[in-house]
């Protein structure tokens, strides 16, 4: 069944979705999505009113005769502030490819890695075979990352199905992702592939959209298309990471592809050419960093090595797939802290490579772009240890942090409803809450278990 996103908003059910309507979550959601913006105005106008947003005083706190940390306040604001007119900029410029400037479609080979997704990856492998791509030129290569439940019976029962399209390989134990892409790849002959998790769903179009910019544009290498949220509506986490998606995709990755340096192309649905992932394939699946062989955060390191190679990296807003987020906060925790260290490694990898005379086009723009990231994350840490310390003393910084954060979180609403329209912007609020409170611990907690195998999708 070919399912648009249309339908999904319409009907989650559609993919699969059963919505759990507890304590008549659809009566209280408005109720609690007004909560959320009347209590961002109450705090901000508490914190006005008591002139403690604006009003910095470190000397009456903890006693301090340096102002460093004043210092380092408005250096932050100052590169976030530029870094967000600087991405705006870029951002309206920002344009997808247009997939009817494409004479012909060439021969194309899917990659699905799976480790117990059950029936999951059945839906996921009828997703693909549904696309509107030209018939005999899709190949799909479901791999069984050495599932320990009933996932291979249902690749069987997709290959059954679909024997002149789907091939299938089987792990005896469980390999990893990586190794996974890397036998699929070995497998397929195709000028180009694309990598699909099993728990997404591919909009009819989706493919022919993600393959349009290496088509068109010879210099580059890989492409990432947009990810949206299938269980979006399940309760306040996914949610926020709804928003959060939003952002992360339709915001920064259309900002990065500007300048066809995107950071990470999507484990989730992303496409490559093949002739410039088997120059580094080998160096890919041997990576280590301090000592360790890499196994999590696949997608952003296959994204540096091409990007070492002298190739760009894109993003295409109209490639549209939906796929899972954990529904538990544990979950996402977890999730998110397997990011984290993957962003981290990855980080160091790119300061090494940024300058490499292979590199082709813009050398500013990734830049300010890498270097605002990092400055903004590296100080807002450090300023949320201070706030933390300062705040057992004095409760204003406390409030003050939580005021700041409200004031931000209205203003990336804007983007948020510009994106997706005004269904969800309340969401943005809570989700920059969450990630001023729990990203600085993530960041601390990934930096200290950086080659850490565990928490990993495989």
């Amino acid at each position: 069944m070919i399912v648009s996103s249309l339908q999904v908003e319409a009907n989650p059910g559609l993919l699969g979705i059963k919505r759990k309507k507890v304590f008549s979550w659809d009566i209280w959601e408005p109720l609690l999505k007004l909560a959320v913006i009347l209590s961002g105005f109450v705090i901000l106008g508490y914190a006005l009113e008591r002139d403690i947003l604006f009003s910095w005083d470190f000397h009456q706190v903890l006693k301090m005769k340096s102002p460093f940390f004043r210092y380092m306040f408005l250096i932050n604001s100052i590169v976030f502030i530029s870094a967000l007119v600087f991405r705006t900029f870029l951002w309206f410029r920002y344009r997808p490819y247009d997939s009817a400037k494409v004479e012909s479609w060439p021969a194309v080979t899917v990659l699905v890695p799976a480790f117990n997704e059950g029936e999951t990856v059945y839906d996921t492998i009828c997703s693909i075979t549904a696309s509107d791509y030209p018939q005999g030129k899709l190949k799909v290569i479901a791999v069984d990352d050495g599932s320990r439940d009933d996932t291979y019976s249902y690749m069987l029962k997709a290959k059954k199905r679909f024997p002149k399209m789907v091939e299938l390989i089987r792990f005896d134990k469980n390999m990893g992702k990586r190794q996974g892409i890397f036998r699929g790849f070995k497998k397929s002959t195709s000028p180009y592939f694309i990598t699909v998790d099993s728990d997404t769903r591919l909009e009819p179009e989706a493919l022919k959209e993600l393959l349009t910019p290496l088509i068109l544009n010879p210099r580059l290498g890989a492409v990432t298309g947009r990810i949206k949220i299938w269980n979006g509506d399940a309760n306040i986490y996914t949610k926020m990471l709804k928003a959060n998606f939003a952002m992360a995709f339709d915001f920064t990755r259309a900002v990065q592809s500007t300048f066809s340096t995107v950071f990470c192309t999507s484990g989730a649905f992303s496409a490559y050419r093949s002739s410039i992932v088997a120059e580094i394939l080998d160096d890919w699946m041997g990576q280590t960093f301090l000592g360790r062989k890499c196994t999590y955060g696949e997608d952003r390191s296959l994204a540096n090595h091409i990007l070492r190679t002298g190739m760009g990296t894109a993003f295409q807003r109209t490639a549209i797939a939906f796929t899972k987020v954990p529904e538990k906060f544990v979950k996402v925790l977890k999730m998110m802290t397997r990011w984290a260290r993957s962003n981290i490694r990855e980080s160091i990898v790119f300061s090494r490579l940024m300058f490499n005379r292979r590199r082709r086009g813009n050398y500013l723009f990734p830049f300010l772009e890498f270097f605002s990231t990092i400055a903004i994350v590296f100080m807002h840490i450090i300023m949320f240890y201070y706030f933390l310390i300062a705040g057992f003393i004095d409760g204003n910084f406390i409030i003050r942090a939580i005021a700041y954060t409200i004031l931000f979180g209205f203003f990336y609403m804007l983007y948020y409803i510009r994106i997706e329209g005004t269904k969800d912007f309340p969401y943005v609020l809570v989700f920059s809450l969450f990630s001023s409170i729990f990203m600085v611990w993530i960041f601390t907690a990934a930096g200290f278990t950086v080659t850490r195998k565990s928490w990993s999708t495989r």
